[in-house]
């Protein structure tokens, strides 16, 4: 059949009831893979439209089947729009492996429509995964990796001009056999890229909901990616199967023409660098700052996904901050040399120290990101990570779960040494449940610590309260509040740093939140008692 009308999908999120976004929160950003697809596609001449099932659907969650909350569009609302649409080829992707179930379902949906339909899944879990999910009836192709190219390349083999064992970059079925071809081609010069087609997203739901995963201080915001790869091979990452081994950079020019466009045309006021490191080539980053701060562009930056401590100096961080850097978030993952060095991660602890202090003096938020449980690791080696982030005066740390990512050399390493506790644990669950238990340590032991180590530094012994820099302090666990309101430990923390800056009102308020989570939350007793008004004394005549 020929291909014409593709409709591109990024899908609802589905969760199990007790991972719902009270616990796990949902993130809200502009698919901009999807729309660097789209441009291609209708640069080449093809009709195209993008649907982002979760910022279009239902945010505040509804019942799926049993045991399920659906975030987004509903199934009947999915084939609604395929439906609407009539397109020759649904296109969905699936950026990680807790979206795959969704990405199947939407694949199951258009069959359901008609079996014609082609189905193509492209992102991270496909591609390392392409065995997986291609066992399922519903789903024809995937694109390996970088995919504008390789997209363009089967639309043309499915209207009968190419051949698909020739497509770089693709697995799919032929007589019910998975065959693949390896990603071998990359786009080296990315500025010959179209932009993303930001016109075919809905911006201005993106910029009433916006939901990234650092937060956000300034509306209308978006995302940009001004690079793919990194040269660094973690061995924790799957980032070279997806961008290859080489860092590819837009030049200075392709990202402020970009910049002007999103300033210009949707008034952004805050844009997020979603490099896998932005900051990998220090001339071309001085270019980036130099080019905003020139131009008088009064925008917020983050790189919410964190930096390198091995690309950063105190005249990178001082452009930054001048640029509208607000916060820097760095990619530590351990307090310990000799697992970094088992990690294969270019950080220099005493040079960590140093940033963080730098970054502090500089007025940024900074933080810190940081891994437990990793294979030949120590309870020491792992006591020293979260002691590490105790005494250096982050103002929060994030400390994640080591995760044998599907397809990465950690899940190879933990199933040859016989590590995973479940061979098959659930794709929703892999990133927040421990699996890994070697002879040093149990999954329990490490979510306990994770668990104990979040408390301990980020609200007990939050640096911002030790130091007396309250509005921080205030932000900071605000923030979590927000998120997640039914913390009650994170209310009696956000009433602390309220009384210490003497708002001792909004103090009492958050105590007596605390009380209503937790009746049994001592500490929040002993507060309210010292501002209970004394009862008045009875007189007699």
């Amino acid at each position: 059949m020929a291909v014409k009308r593709i409709l591109l999908i990024e899908p609802p999120i589905t969760r199990p009831n007790d991972f719902g976004a009270d616990k796990v929160r949902i993130g809200i950003v502009p698919p901009i893979g999807l729309a660097y697809l789209a441009s291609a596609l209708r640069e080449d001449g093809f009709e195209v439209k993008i649907i982002d099932c979760l910022v279009e659907g239902f945010l505040e969650g509804r019942d799926y089947g049993e045991d399920k909350i659906r975030y987004g569009f509903s199934d009947q609302e999915i084939e609604k729009a395929i439906r609407d649409y009539t397109p020759d080829a649904v296109g969905v992707s699936c950026l990680f492996s807790a979206k795959v179930y969704d990405m199947l379902n939407v694949c199951k949906i258009a069959k359901k429509i008609s079996p014609d339909i082609i189905t193509i899944a492209g992102g991270a879990h496909p591609t390392t995964s392409f065995n997986e999910v291609l066992k399922d009836k519903n789903l024809d192709f995937v694109i390996l990796g970088e995919g504008e190219r390789s997209i363009l390349e089967l639309t043309w083999a499915l209207n009968g001009k190419g051949d698909l064992a020739k497509i770089d970059g693709l697995a799919y079925k032929e007589n019910q056999e998975i065959k693949v071809n390896p990603k071998t081609k990359f786009i080296h010069n990315l500025d010959e890229l179209p932009l993303p087609a930001r016109d075919l997203l809905k911006m201005e739901k993106y910029i009433r909901t916006s939901s990234p995963h650092s937060g956000i201080r300034r509306q209308p915001f978006t995302s940009m990616i001004t690079s793919r790869g990194c040269p660094f091979r973690c061995f924790f990452c799957v980032i070279r199967y997806i961008w290859g081994g080489v860092a590819r950079l837009r030049s200075p020019e392709s990202v402020l023409s970009e910049i002007e466009y999103l300033i210009n045309n949707y008034g952004i006021r805050e844009i997020h660098f979603e490099d896998d490191n932005f900051t990998i080539n220090k001339e071309r980053t001085k270019a980036i700052l130099n080019g905003i701060i020139e131009r008088k562009w009064d925008i917020a930056i983050n790189s919410p996904s964190g930096l390198s401590v091995a690309t950063l100096d105190e005249e990178l961080l001082t452009l930054m901050r001048k640029a509208g850097y607000y916060s820097i978030s760095l990619a530590i993952e351990s307090g310990d040399k000799d697992i970094l060095k088992l990690m294969r991660k270019p950080v220099d602890l005493e040079k960590a120290k140093w940033l963080i202090k730098i970054c502090r003096q500089l007025g940024f938020k900074t933080k810190g990101f940081f891994i437990l449980g990793y294979p030949g690791e120590t309870k020491e080696q792992m006591q020293k990570t979260v002691d590490f982030a105790a005494k250096s005066n982050l103002d929060w740390s994030l400390f994640f779960i080591a995760t044998p990512i599907p397809g990465g050399e950690l899940e190879r390493l933990c199933r040859e040494k016989g590590y995973l506790v479940n061979e098959n644990l659930d794709h929703l669950k892999q990133f927040y449940v421990a699996n890994i238990k070697t002879p040093e340590f149990t999954p329990e032991y490490v979510e306990k610590l994770r668990e104990t180590a979040n408390f301990e530094v980020n609200f007990k012994n939050n640096s911002n309260l030790r130091l007396g820099n309250y509005d921080r302090a205030i932000e900071d666990i605000g923030e979590v509040v927000r998120l997640y309101p039914n913390l009650d430990f994170a209310h009696f923390y956000l009433g602390t740093a309220y009384q210490r800056k003497g708002n001792l009102s909004l103090a009492v308020e958050e105590f007596k939140k605390t009380l209503g989570l937790n009746p049994n939350y001592q500490e929040a007793k002993d507060e309210l008692k010292k501002y209970a008004k004394p009862s008045s004394a009875k007189t007699g005549n």
